[in-house]
């Protein structure tokens, strides 16, 4: 049990925070976690694990937990003619990654938390001041705390980034020069265990079954020809104008787009030199967003999560030495997967035009892309495959490591 910096707050209860909060309760911390919403997404939306990710849920006993809950890993089509047949690239295996509904995985995730941290649902943090011998926490709501350290795993737009690093948002974000929309449609392929994707110079449409649901997830990508800010967001109506002469399924998403909850956002990741100030640290998205379309953000989150909790216990609460240590064991996964959400991006709305298009299919005849995406859903954590290695033992409590 650490003798100092026992007390801290995590800011956000999403995979990361939870997350998060549950090793440091196992390494005898005691967690705070604060998050303005108290109530899960009604959004269906799915999340594909990798190896590292799938290890990091062993480890806290979760598979278990999320049986009922995993379906096996997509397939992927490539298509590059409206009509033309599909380029299949396939599945990787179930031992390397699972797929699950975001929903359920947070569930289980906050169930498991919830005996070991407090948990302050429906407020949120507005001021932190620091001091030699802890953080001074204004909330909106609650009465002003101290604590010893605070972690803000509150996402892309962070507010704990905003209060305690220098520089804006514009600063820490960078645009990747892509618009995409995600919302759920009818099942109207009956896919099972696919994506299919249909690949046009500058953008692309995706349909992906969600297990347990009889619903596909779509996702419509278009290359911005201006930064992003330049000009008003784009609007779903921007969107069925820009593939309204696209065939195969992509009539009937439009259709659908037009009653559906729609999220629109730019591609963006969030890049810093460092992830820490003082007695301050990000984690998750909101230190090292790789993108959505990279399919890593969640591995990500876990990794952090154990990698902080670890680090700090391993030098008994010493935050300074915990922080550079962390840092220094996550740097080389966060930029392995911000290189592979660019090149993903690339890969579903290339650039380059026409020319950009050949080039992408290319790559998918020739099986560049399958091996790289493999390799990369797998997390580069198993023997033999691409991608910088995770010491998992390091960071379990000391009487449960192989090894120390």
């Amino acid at each position: 049990m650490p003798t100092r910096n026992r007390t801290v707050l995590v800011v956000g209860a999403g995979v990361a925070g939870s997350a998060f909060a549950h090793w440091a309760a196992r390494h005898g911390f005691t967690p705070t976690v604060v998050d303005r919403e108290p109530r899960l997404s009604s959004r269906l939306s799915r999340v594909e694990i990798g190896f590292g990710g799938i290890a990091a849920l062993g480890r806290m006993g979760l598979l278990d937990r999320l049986a009922d809950e995993i379906a096996p890993p997509p397939a992927v089509e490539f298509r590059f003619r409206d009509d033309g047949d599909p380029v299949r690239v396939p599945a990787p295996s179930a031992e390397h990654t699972l797929v699950v509904r975001r929903d359920p995985l947070l569930r289980e995730l906050r169930d498991l938390t919830s005996a070991d941290a407090e948990f302050l649902f429906g407020d949120s943090v507005v001021g932190l001041e620091q001091t030699p011998d802890g953080v001074d926490v204004e909330f909106e709501h609650a009465e002003p705390r101290r604590f010893d350290l605070v972690v803000g795993a509150d996402g892309l737009r962070s507010t704990v980034r905003e209060l305690a690093f220098e520089g804006t948002a514009a600063d820490h974000i960078h645009d990747l020069g892509v618009t995409v929309a995600v919302f759920t449609v009818p099942d109207f392929t009956g896919q099972t265990a696919l994506s299919s994707i249909l690949v046009k110079p500058g953008r692309g449409a995706m349909l992906t079954d969600i297990p347990g649901e009889d619903a596909l997830e779509a996702v419509l990508l278009r290359r911005r020809t201006h930064k992003e800010g330049e000009t008003a967001p784009e609007t779903p109506e921007d969107l069925a104008r820009a593939f309204a002469e696209d065939g195969w399924e992509v009539p009937r998403i439009l259709e659908a787009m037009a009653g559906a909850d729609v999220e629109i956002a730019s591609t963006r990741q969030v890049r810093l030199d460092t992830w820490s100030r003082g007695r301050v640290v990000l984690l998750g998205n909101a230190a090292f967003c790789s993108d959505p379309m990279s399919g890593m953000d969640t591995v990500l989150a876990l990794k952090g999560a154990m990698s902080l909790a670890g680090e700090l216990a391993r030098v008994d609460g010493d935050h300074r030495a915990g922080y550079f240590a962390y840092e220094a064991a996550m740097r080389p996964h966060v930029e392995h997967a911000q290189w592979m959400g660019e090149y993903s991006v690339d890969g579903v709305a290339p650039s380059g035009g026409s020319s950009g298009l050949r080039m992408t299919r290319v790559a998918v005849w020739a099986g560049a892309i399958t091996s790289r995406m493999v390799a990369f859903l797998t997390g580069g954590s198993a023997p033999g495959e691409i991608g910088p290695e995770f010491p998992f033992d390091r960071y379990l409590p000391a009487g449960e490591r192989d090894t120390v």
